[in-house]
Parts: structure tokens; C-alpha cells; sequence
């Protein structure tokens, strides 16, 4: 069934930037282990149905490059050992329209969902925030750890309190979504968030025109103000797209 999936896969689909050159209608063993981080090998092995010790992580890897179905990741986490993940109702999926959009653009852009999950990066987002491509990864969580606040330059002044009043909006729009809720218990357990959670209880929504700095080491050697915006779908609040522009209309992405 996997290697059914891989070859059903179309790469410009792909979360991510694409690992190889050429034009191809599917997936080669080689291209998800160069995605997945793993050794070819490796990943021959899953496919082949050998009895190993694969990590959850690497399975989440492949349930979000394949894009499988939840019955399709159901049956690929039970079949390697491990316990399937709990599927929300009325979880949604960006659709075919939104993903060619998000992929035209010469800017950091990606698609996540009510919970700040990540459904879709484009190449130029995976290339200088890697973070983006990671299975599992999360806008939120990530903001508020280690290595988030090396790259969100003037973390403490710029960036802590606007995301902190994003997400407690969110949180209070949306009191049902379990998986929100797991998000801001995991923020508020990291280094001083929960005073700096406290002390935010009236913090509005900041302005979409604010400039913040992101160092991005293969544009420029010193942080770049970038202005983020959020575009959706008419009438549609369970995505968010997002996209990061330099207030310098000279810098470019590579």
C-alpha cells in the first residue's frame, strides 16, 4: 500500500521544496528519504515491511508528504507499531487552487489551520525556515522555543506579546478546539511565557502593518523587517495563510 501511495503522489504537491531535479508525476524512494531525513535504505525497509524500530516522528513524515487519509495514516501507524492519532471532525485541508497559489509565491508563505498547525509550505518558506517543513510542525509552539527567539529578532519587545495576542484570540474564538487547547498549554510551558501570559490578558489584536525583524542568513547578514499578512478563503476561518514580506521592496528571497 505505501509504495501504491508514493508513486500516487504528485511531487508539486509537496509540502516542501522538492529534493530533486526533473519532472516527475511521483515520488521515489530516494526523493522520501532525502525528505524524510532518512537513509534510503531506511526507508526501502518501511516500505518493504521489515520488522523495525521506526520512530513516530519518521511516520508522521510520511502520512504528511503522502498526504494520506486518515484511515490510509490509521493503517500505517497501527501496521508500525504504533498508536494511530485522533482525527478531529471538521478538520480541513487546503484545496487544490490555494496550494497553487501558495507555491507561485517569491516570498516565505505557508498554510495552517485554527490550531496554528502546518498544513503547506512553499520552497522559498522551507528554505530559509526550515522549521516550517518539519512533520508536526507548529507556528505557535515553535514561536516560543529556543530557536525561535534566535531567528525573531527582539524577541522579548517585537514578537512575544503580538503572537501571545493572536493566540489567546484564537483560543477564546475557538473554546472547543482540543487541539488549540493543546498548543497554548504546551507555549505556556516554556521559559517565562506563563508570567508574560499572565501579565498579557488585555493585549488586543497587533496591526498587520507592524515591521518585525527575522534574521534569514541566506538573504542578509543582519535582520530583515518583514510585515506578516493573513489571506483566507471568503467566508472560511479554519485556514490562514500567511505571508511574510520585506518592508525593503529590494530584498528577495533566493
Amino acid at each position: 500500500m505505501l509504495r501504491a501511495w508514493r508513486m500516487a503522489r504528485d511531487p508539486a504537491l509537496l509540502p516542501g521544496p522538492v529534493p530533486f531535479r526533473g519532472h516527475r508525476s511521483y515520488l521515489t524512494q530516494l526523493d522520501m528519504a532525502l525528505l524524510l531525513g532518512v537513509s534510503e535504505r531506511w526507508y526501502r525497509a518501511l516500505e518493504r515491511g521489515e520488522d523495525r524500530k521506526y520512530a513516530r516522528e519518521m511516520i508522521d513524515g510520511v502520512v504528511r508528504i503522502l498526504d494520506l487519509s486518515p484511515g490510509q495514516a490509521t493503517a500505517l501507524h497501527r501496521g508500525t507499531g504504533h498508536q494511530p492519532p485522533r482525527y478531529r471532525a471538521g478538520s480541513v485541508r487546503p484545496d487544490d487552487a490555494m496550494l497553487d497559489l501558495l507555491h507561485q509565491q517569491r516570498r516565505v508563505s505557508w498554510i495552517c489551520d485554527q490550531a496554528w498547525d502546518v498544513l503547506a509550505v512553499n520552497a522559498v518558506a522551507a528554505r530559509h525556515c526550515p522549521w516550517l517543513a518539519r512533520p508536526d510542525a507548529n507556528v505557535m509552539t515553535w514561536a516560543f522555543s529556543a530557536e525561535a527567539r534566535y531567528q525573531l529578532r527582539d524577541w522579548d519587545a517585537k514578537w512575544a506579546v503580538p503572537l501571545l495576542g493572536r493566540l489567546r484570540l484564537a483560543w477564546q474564538r475557538w473554546p472547543d478546539n482540543e487541539r488549540l487547547d493543546d498548543v497554548v498549554r504546551t507555549v505556556r510551558r516554556e521559559p517565562g511565557v506563563a508570567e508574560l501570559w499572565e501579565r498579557t490578558a488585555d493585549v488586543r489584536a497587533p496591526h498587520d502593518d507592524a515591521a518585525l525583524p527575522v534574521y534569514f542568513p541566506l538573504v542578509a547578514p543582519d535582520p530583515v523587517d518583514v510585515r506578516v499578512a493573513a489571506y483566507g478563503r471568503f467566508g472560511d476561518t479554519a485556514l490562514r495563510w500567511l505571508v511574510l514580506t520585506p518592508v525593503d521592496p529590494s530584498v528577495t528571497f533566493p
